[in-house]
């Protein structure tokens, strides 16, 4: 779609954005948390220490301080809880990760429960985070909750423990399905809370301190991306509009010239200002994307193998964030002008790339090759964002050719990445500060095309979906809608500006995703109603009502109409129970349809 014109002159534009800024008042909806009937707080410093010490040089604590240098086998903390009931209960543990993602082996009363808790790296020692884990029984009276370093058990890295919230566990209602609003809401609070109005682009953190002026070319594509995301969604040309006045603001803030030092930052921008281009048809768009493109394609060497280097004073280092993003770019080139030699490009880097920096026998994507000089692959730099513009490239490579190989190398990272960087919640645990607070945006923004691709990889679309919902949660508890660190805990000031990036494509990616998950679960309901009506284990006046609440669920689907959606099968929900109680339905007919409902209404 290419538009020949702007509905609204620059003056306009200037004066909405203004106008949106000073009067923007965001209402969030109003979602119930039921509150526990108890809970109890225990200070980590003074549980059972094994082979470990406590500190309190940092703030922000717990109690009298906090348990410090634990990262060998034989070291555990201990602590007694005494709780009033048997029962379920919620166990939040907080913390600090500064050196990276952490995991720890959690005992109850001598008992195994988790081989891995993990928790997500924090940007700082001081920086504190919460990592929860429901349904974890407890008897009335004392129990005893061990977390320990057992390196068997896949226990890493550095960890300061601070405490230990023990809760009742209670009916928590999490948000509904239907997240458009929610996505909206997002995109509100970022331009509310981070744009300038004088520079014309997003400050670096919420709240704005005048000194942290420092220039992130590279987040600031990603909010030309994020903007465009929100305009796909809505078709308000607004958000292309604010998209433009950024472009030429990070362009004059770069000497006028579009081009920079790191081949990485410079696709990122090409990408961004190429999406641009197809709603603006503005020609200057198209030259920025083919100057950066030129450019670009000089980092190529020959030099281990091939590949791009990350960046102009250092060319003989060649990372996954300055080839796969290549691979994206060059194969979106050759669809729009059809030059051969930007599909061979494309080829050429993604065979290199698989070549070096994957691993074949899971998918796992590398971080870079000689970054120290001595020709080593840095195989411990685990990133979500190196497996993202990987199954990026891998997509779009699919989609071009038709060749089933990039399809299923794509398949395979996603599926390690889920395993790898997902937590005992199933919540992407990779925590990030600076440029890191882009990385799961990233992921999240590829993954979702891979799913769009290959509508069958359902249980991705969930996972992503969940994590929405999750850090959906943990933002409308605070007055501003903010995005941290952790999609799971504490959301701490300042937000910085690649932190909340990365929010707004979750919120954006997850309602083209919703539409996915519940057209799969009324494919599959259908065909069971089919089924049953053939087996005799469903009379077929329920079936032909059941399937016209489903016939109705496609129509609003295709609307876009999430609400609807929900309400229809919910009275398919209802319909199935009354079918048992009328012995419409048999018992194994009853649970299936059930079981297939689980994924939306629970």
């Amino acid at each position: 779609m290419r538009l020949k014109c702007h509905r609204l002159t620059m003056m306009a534009v200037t004066c909405f954005l203004l106008f949106s800024l000073f009067s923007l008042n965001i209402v969030k909806p109003n979602y119930s948390h039921a509150a526990t009937s108890w809970s109890e707080e225990y200070d980590a410093s003074q549980g059972t220490l094994h082979n470990l010490v406590t500190e309190n040089s940092e703030t922000g604590y717990f109690g009298n301080g906090y348990v410090a240098g634990w990262n060998e086998d034989g070291q555990s903390v201990e602590i007694n809880v005494t709780v009033p009931n048997d029962g379920n209960y919620t166990l939040v543990f907080k913390y600090s990760a500064a050196a990276g993602q952490a995991s720890r082996y959690l005992e109850v009363n001598g008992e195994g429960v988790v081989d891995q808790v993990r928790f997500s790296g924090t940007g700082s020692w001081g920086d504190w985070q919460t990592t929860y884990l429901n349904d974890v029984y407890l008897t009335a009276g004392t129990n005893t909750i061990s977390l320990s370093f057992v390196s068997d058990m896949g226990s890493v890295n550095w960890l300061n423990y601070d405490s230990l919230l023990v809760k009742e566990q209670g009916e928590e209602q999490l948000v509904s399905w239907g997240l458009t609003e929610e996505a909206e809401l997002a995109q509100a609070s970022l331009t509310s809370n981070f744009w300038n109005t004088e520079t014309n682009m997003f400050n670096n953190q919420y709240p704005y301190d005048e000194n942290n002026n420092q220039f992130h070319y590279w987040w600031q594509a990603h909010a030309i991306d994020t903007l465009i995301d929100g305009y796909e969604r809505t078709d308000d040309y607004a958000y292309i509009d604010q998209a433009i006045a950024l472009y030429e603001a990070v362009k004059a803030r770069n000497g006028g010239d579009i081009r920079n030092d790191f081949y990485d930052d410079m696709l990122w921008m090409a990408l961004a200002l190429q999406r641009l281009h197809d709603y603006t048809n503005n020609q200057e768009h198209e030259e920025a994307v083919i100057t950066l493109w030129e450019d670009i394609k000089t980092g190529w060497s020959s030099e281990f193998g091939g590949g791009i280097a990350w960046n102009k004073n250092q060319l003989d280092y060649k990372n996954t964030p300055s080839n796969a993003p290549a691979v994206i770019l060059a194969t979106r080139l050759y669809q729009d002008y059809g030059n051969e030699e930007d599909l061979q490009w494309a080829k050429d880097i993604y065979n290199w790339v698989q070549d070096t920096l994957v691993d074949p026998s899971n998918g796992l994507v590398w971080d870079g090759i000689n970054r120290t000089g001595d020709g080593n692959i840095d195989k411990n730099w685990e990133f979500t964002y190196n497996q993202g513009v990987y199954i990026g490239a891998s997509v779009e490579l699919y989609q071009l050719t038709g060749e089933k190989e990039y399809l299923d190398e794509a398949i395979q990272t996603a599926e390690t990445t889920k395993e790898r960087f997902s937590n005992h919640n199933q919540i992407i645990y990779e925590g990030g500060s600076g440029d890191g607070g882009l990385f799961k945006g990233i992921l999240v923004r590829y993954m979702t095309e891979l799913v769009k691709t290959e509508n069958s990889q359902v249980k991705l679309a969930e996972w992503i979906v969940n994590n929405a919902k999750n850090v959906w949660n943990q933002t409308n508890e605070d007055p501003e809608i903010l995005f941290g660190s952790s999609w799971e805990g504490t959301i701490n000031l300042p937000v910085e500006l690649s932190q909340q990036l990365s929010g707004v494509m979750l919120m954006e990616h997850a309602t083209q995703l919703e539409p996915i998950i519940v057209k799969n679960v009324i494919q599959t309901l259908q065909e069971q109603i089919d089924s049953f009506v053939d087996e005799s284990e469903i009379t077929s006046s329920l079936a032909k009502k059941l399937s016209n609440h489903l016939e109705h669920v496609n129509h609003h689907i295709n609307k876009g109409n999430m609400k609807q959606v929900i309400k229809h099968l919910k009275d398919f929900h209802k319909h199935v129970q009354k079918g048992k109680i009328k012995d419409q339905v048999s018992e194994i007919a009853y649970r299936q349809l059930q079981g297939s409902l689980d994924t939306i209404i629970h």
